[in-house]
């Protein structure tokens, strides 16, 4: 089901009136866009986003938002590639598939340099699976099949000298479900998911983590160095017809990655919906200070993390080890370096 949240232009008069900064970009080529954001609110990979969001720095740059949430990052691509949406939140690796299938999609800016997945195993089970290796012939818990959370495991597995096939693999969704697959009963033995779901099962007592890239340290574990996580996206054709356009949407994002390497968590808190949070606000406000160091940087791309994403995904589609990928069309820094420019420290508008 899709949720629609539309910020209304009428809100750019109030921010000139209150003395926010007037955009001061060339001449917008489209200045109504709408986003298609990939899963629940409430997910921690998508903070940097929902903080542009709503401290409304699209609009600062000139732009109306309508960001229309979807149940899957794969229904949002599928969203921008027919064309109902103008941009797509989601996992950068789309553009890597995308352009195996003679789509050009390009990553904008990314917001997420940790992937935010985690492995937890049953904490009945904890004292036997001690290790990724000891996953063989156990039952994992995934959003979906294909999804980040089967390439998170899958490689791991790899890594690790044990065949991924060697497991069986379960769908359980994201958020609450998938809490709830791992309390009740006794069908799996692990299972990998992001906050806040995970804080509930470790804070709660239902499972230990085993592998963590929700920090530096664990990322370079499951990768072997750095990564791209979530970013937003436009068809490459997009940007070249749009170009002050693209820029104004990386701006503000940016913007928001600056203001969160400062902001405190009741700053940022303050910066979002209680509907964002309601369900279990301590458990949210935890969730944030675990995942706050992914959106503390520049989101420049580099080389060695694009790849390393095409290493992760390749695990589970073969094909793609052999696949000819133009990096070139899938990010392009050139936009966030200027946007640096304006934003070059933090800010507290």
């Amino acid at each position: 089901m899709k949720h629609a949240l539309a910020i209304s232009a009428a809100a750019l008069v109030v921010l000139a009136a209150s003395g926010a900064p007037a955009a001061d970009n060339p001449a917008l080529e489209k200045k109504s866009l709408t986003i298609a954001v990939g899963g629940s609110i409430s997910q921690m990979n998508k903070v940097a986003y929902f903080v542009a969001l709503n401290r409304k720095y699209f609009e600062q740059e000139g732009l109306t938002i309508e960001s229309n949430a979807f149940a899957s990052g794969t229904a949002a691509l599928q969203s921008l590639v027919g064309g109902s949406a103008d941009v797509a939140e989601g996992a950068y690796e789309h553009t890597l598939r995308m352009q195996t299938k003679g789509v050009n999609i390009t990553c904008l800016v990314p917001y997420g340099r940790y992937p935010g997945n985690v492995l937890v195993v049953r904490k009945s089970e904890a004292d036997k699976i001690k290790a990724v290796a000891d996953l063989k012939g156990r039952k994992i818990g995934i959003s979906a099949p294909g999804s980040s959370t089967h390439n998170f495991v899958a490689g791991l597995m790899e890594r690790a000298g044990v065949s991924w096939k060697d497991a069986s693999y379960v769908s359980i969704g994201t958020g609450p479900s998938a809490v709830a697959a791992m309390k009740t009963g006794g069908e799996l033995d692990a299972l990998v998911n992001l906050d806040p779901a995970i804080n509930a099962l470790v804070d709660g007592g239902d499972a230990v983590v085993l592998t963590d890239s929700r920090t530096a340290e664990g990322t370079q574990q499951a990768f072997g160095g750095g990564y791209l996580a979530d970013c937003l996206m436009v068809k490459t054709d997009f940007l070249k017809a749009n170009p002050n356009t693209a820029q104004a949407i990386t701006n503000a994002i940016v913007h928001a990655m600056q203001w969160l390497k400062t902001a405190s968590i009741d700053d940022i808190m303050k910066s979002l919906p209680p509907s964002y949070y309601k369900a279990d606000e301590a458990l949210y406000r935890a969730s944030l200070q675990r995942n706050l160091s992914a959106f503390q940087w520049d989101g420049l791309v580099t080389q060695d993390a694009a790849q390393n994403v095409l290493d992760s995904i390749a695990v589970l589609d073969p094909v793609l080890k052999h696949a000819k990928i133009d990096f070139s069309l899938t990010y392009d820094n050139k936009l966030v370096e200027t946007a640096l420019k304006k934003y070059h420290s933090p800010v507290s508008q």
